[in-house]
């Protein structure tokens, strides 16, 4: 019996509300959160650099917005494991209420105390139902906003990207695939007895060359040897690691046949570095080539570079 009021006085004073405060108390100031702004901020940046992301790439706008987002996804994760903790010392309040009612059915017989009891385990049992439904609210909260920011990333990455491709294309450089960029190139034939007479193209969207000068005209034409010719251009890595890059360049005539090619291997090629190259031509052709067409051979990223130590000479006594 003693047992049983005594379990019956700890459970009201454990429900028990706080007392309201005074009229004229002055309010309390809100809630420590659980992980401060300096850290959360630290955690977004950590996260958004595992992507790639930094604030030397993304205009200073869009990145602190990407940052306020992560910051918020980050405090509703650690929130949400607040949560976690608290409804594990629910259950061990709950264990201990079971308890107490086994002890009472075995020992006690005040009816009134036990129907006190199991009115408590009925509010506890409410206020763990509650806090599982707000624990997954805070969940899809969660994903909901871990998914916007990836959004919001991919979106970010993408126009840096345009941006980058749009900057290239102003400085004369023209995509042939795998992040590798051609600039405008020069061809010249070789002569028996005139000067060289260079001609310039310029690189189609379809990666066709389009003459952008005409290579001479009238008599002049009988005196170029069109079975050699060279041809000088620039190749950059557009992509954000080292590779070796080689590039296949084929020439053909009016009636789409080949008549020359030339391979470019561009080895430990640096990102954003434009790398020239000159090349000479065998040709089988009696005239000038009609189209040039490139593609991307292989852009492998390049092993680190290894340096070596030469063997020291021993001093001579």
């Amino acid at each position: 019996m003693h047992l049983l009021i005594a379990g019956a006085i700890w459970i009201g004073v454990a429900s028990a509300p706080p007392p309201p405060p005074p009229a004229d108390a002055t309010p309390q100031a809100e809630p420590t959160p659980l992980i401060d702004s300096s850290t959360l901020k630290k955690l977004a940046e950590k996260a958004l650099s595992a992507q790639g992301l930094s604030e030397h790439n993304l205009p200073s706008e869009l990145w602190d917005a990407l940052i306020e987002r992560v910051m918020e996804a980050t405090s509703w994760r650690h929130r949400c494991q607040a949560l976690e903790s608290d409804l594990v010392d629910l259950h061990k309040q709950v264990d201990e209420l079971r308890r107490f009612v086994a002890d009472h059915q075995q020992f006690g017989d005040d009816f009134a105390s036990y129907r006190e009891v199991i009115a408590e385990t009925k509010r506890l049992t409410d206020v763990q139902i509650a806090l599982k439904r707000r624990q997954e609210k805070l969940e899809r909260d969660r994903k909901r906003e871990e998914a916007r920011a990836k959004r919001e990333a991919a979106a970010a990455k993408k126009k840096q990207a345009k941006e980058a491709s749009e900057r290239l294309t102003k400085l004369g450089f023209s995509a042939i695939g795998q992040d590798v960029y051609l600039s405008k190139s020069a061809y010249s034939y070789s002569s028996r007895t005139a000067a060289q007479q260079p001609a310039y193209f310029q690189p189609s969207p379809s990666g066709e060359m389009v003459e952008m000068q005409p290579m001479g005209g009238g008599d002049s034409q009988g005196e170029i040897d069109y079975s050699k010719m060279t041809i000088s251009g620039s190749l950059l890595n557009a992509a954000k690691i080292t590779r070796n890059i080689g590039v296949a360049f084929v020439f053909r005539d009016a009636h789409g046949n080949q008549i020359g090619q030339e391979t470019v291997v561009i080895e430990n090629a640096r990102p954003d570095v434009p790398y020239p190259f000159t090349g000479e031509l065998i040709m089988a052709s009696d005239h000038a080539f009609s189209s040039m067409t490139s593609w991307v051979l292989f852009a492998d990223t390049a092993p680190p570079a290894t340096t070596t130590t030469p063997p020291s000479t021993p001093a001579t006594p």
